[in-house]
């Protein structure tokens, strides 16, 4: 389930960088949710932070602060009740 302020998620193949992600937004006042990375973009291990528009350019700068690389950032895109994702950046694919 995807709520409606979510904007963009960033996917990560290790569930440990998720958490210390995770944790490191939410020390920075991010607010964010960590679940699985939808299938359409990830291996089914993968985890993904869900985050607001309006927190794009914080979280990137503190991405960038840690050295933990992301498989990929991308932004949700609703078209009716159907979910799609273009890639904004990211790694390995």
């Amino acid at each position: 389930m995807v709520y409606s302020y979510e904007k963009y998620l960033i996917v990560f193949s290790s569930n440990y960088h998720g958490y210390y992600i995770e944790q490191m937004f939410n020390r920075n006042g991010i607010k964010n949710t960590l679940r699985k990375a939808p299938r359409a973009i990830a291996k089914s291990c993968y985890s993904a932070i869900y985050i607001q528009e309006q927190d794009l350019d914080k979280a990137l700068k503190l991405l960038e602060k840690s050295k933990i690389s992301p498989h990929g950032i991308y932004e949700i895109i609703r078209i009716g009740s159907f979910l799609d994702y273009k890639k904004l950046q990211g790694g390995k694919e």
